[in-house]
């Protein structure tokens, strides 16, 4: 006479080997081996460039804290700040992924080229790349060749004075250096009376699309506004 156990046991085993076969023929994996986030929720990019003078002007625990970006002598001017996955209302933040949450040492040492805090590199890929779908380095490497498309006015290029300006005219400045830009493709903001950051919008593919309404808002318009000079050491004349 079978015991209930061992009906309890035949009927568990037919249940594990019904799942495993259900599983393979539905073509989706087990849930244990499911990634957490790997399909990308989002509707498009927003490159920021942040002007360094104003950061490295900002309190203590901001910009003073940088000493690579503002104290290494190099004299920086616009940087990459980070490169953020965008809706058309919203955006997505600090994402839940498979990617490690630490940069790696090889990947930072790129980035810090062009995007010179570390800090900063650390906090843009914990709140802003792990909603990429995309791996660490494929990530800051979308990010290089974003910022890399984009000429710089001269103007703006290491001023050693402040310039007296208006969000309008740098946007306006932008345009004129980038002729594959329109209006609505960028924007600039402010930190009080000072110019803080440029916002271009880019699509997937990171080409050109205009930025949705709410990104658009955060363009400062024709207030004056200044534009710190930029420190670093400066060669002989």
């Amino acid at each position: 006479m079978i015991n209930n156990r061992a009906v309890q046991l035949v009927l568990g085993l037919f249940v594990l080997i019904g799942l495993a076969l259900f599983s393979q023929w539905s073509g989706e994996p087990p849930a244990t081996d499911r990634p957490t986030v790997r399909v990308a929720d989002f509707d498009y990019y927003v490159l920021v460039l942040s002007w360094s003078p104003t950061h490295c002007a900002s309190g203590a625990g901001r910009g003073r804290a940088d000493d690579l970006q503002c104290r290494s002598g190099r004299p920086y001017g616009f940087v990459l700040h980070g490169l953020w996955p965008q809706y058309e209302r919203g955006y997505p933040q600090d994402c839940a992924s498979n990617e490690p949450r630490i940069v790696a040492k090889g990947v930072l040492d790129d980035v810090l080229k062009i995007s010179p805090s570390e800090q900063l590199v650390q906090h843009e890929w914990e709140k802003h790349g792990m909603c990429s779908g995309l791996g660490q380095r494929d990530y800051f490497a979308a990010a290089a060749r974003a910022f890399e498309s984009v000429d710089l006015p001269p103007a703006y290029d290491a001023p050693r004075r402040p310039i007296a300006t208006t969000p309008n005219e740098v946007r306006q400045a932008f345009l004129d250096a980038n002729r594959v830009l329109e209006g609505d493709d960028v924007s600039a903001t402010c930190s009080g009376n000072e110019l803080a950051e440029i916002w271009i919008c880019l699509d997937r593919k990171l080409a050109p699309r205009a930025c949705s309404s709410e990104v658009r808002k955060r363009h400062c318009g024709g207030r004056k506004v200044h534009m710190l000079a930029v420190r670093g050491d400066w060669p002989s004349e």
